[in-house]
This record gives structure tokens, sequence and C-alpha cells, in this order.
């Protein structure tokens, strides 16, 4: 009998939250009207969403208690987003993401995924913002700018098995 190891998900998801990040971020850079992710079209978030939630699903399966619950975190965010999520949820979701990035400091994981946490967060609070202050759009763009080319970068890392450094 031939025994198989589960394949850890984790490049998969970053790819997947970079197909989420880099259109949100250059819709909010480049567009002066774009306020958020009202315009983007909900159904892209949706889909995504719930393909990070079988990632979330494929860590369970690899036993990685972290990518389990950030990938479900993730997935659930993105897919609600897609649904017309408020304000509230976008800065409850941000709270969720800064926990999640302070157990990513204390589990001693790469520092660009801990980086990758904090402009999640950033992304999540001020588009709940949004909700009740005049925020910038372009504030918006440059944090999901950045966790999109973080993402990016991780996800290649990882997939070239180490023929890229993992910061």
């Amino acid at each position: 009998m031939v025994e198989c190891k589960n394949l850890d998900p984790t490049a998969l998801g970053l790819f997947l939250v970079a197909a989420v990040s880099l259109p949100l971020g250059l819709a909010n850079l480049i567009d002066p009207s774009f306020a958020g992710f009202a315009p983007l079209d909900g159904g892209i978030f949706t889909f995504l969403g719930i393909l990070i939630l079988f990632v979330a699903y494929f860590a369970y399966k690899a036993e990685s208690q972290f990518g389990f619950t950030v990938f479900g975190l993730v997935g659930a965010a993105v897919a609600l987003t897609g649904l017309g999520m408020g304000s509230w949820e976008n800065i409850c979701f941000a709270i969720l993401f800064l926990l999640a990035m302070i157990w990513s400091f204390i589990a001693k994981t790469p520092k660009l995924l801990s980086m990758i946490l904090i402009t999640t967060t950033l992304v999540f609070l001020v588009v709940g913002l949004m909700g009740f202050a005049d925020v910038d759009a372009k504030i918006l763009g440059i944090f999901a700018l950045l966790n999109g080319i973080f993402a990016l970068y991780l996800a290649f890392a990882l997939a070239l098995e180490n023929k890229l450094p993992v910061f």
C-alpha cells in the first residue's frame, strides 16, 4: 500500500489572496471615483472566497491549525465581501486578522506572512472606516496592492520550493 502525504495548500491560498488584492489595489489607486469594494463585481469576491475556504479545508487535512484558521477567516471575509458585508463586519474581520497576526508572530511564521496579515488587517479596517468617515480610497489601494504583492511573492517562494528566499 502506498501512503500519500497531504499537500500544503498555502501557495494556492496565497495566489487566491493575490487574485483578490491586486485588482482591488489597482482599482482604488487608478480610478479616483472608486471607493472600496463596491464597483468590483461581487461575484468574483464570493467565488474566490469560496475557493479560499476550500484551501482552509485542505490546510485542515494537512494538519495545519494556523493555515486552517487563517484561510478560513480570509475565505469567509472575502466571500462575505462579495455578498455585501457592511462596515462593522469589516472592522470585526480587521480585529480578527490583527489577532491572527499576533498569533503569527508568536508561532514564528515567516515574517512576510505576518506582513500579509498586517496589510489584510489594514485593508478591512480602511474599508470598514470608509462607511463612517471620508477616507481616501488611495490608502485602501496602497494596502491592497501591498497585500497582493506580498501574497504573490510568498506564493511563488513556496511553490518554487526554496528557489526564492522566504522571509
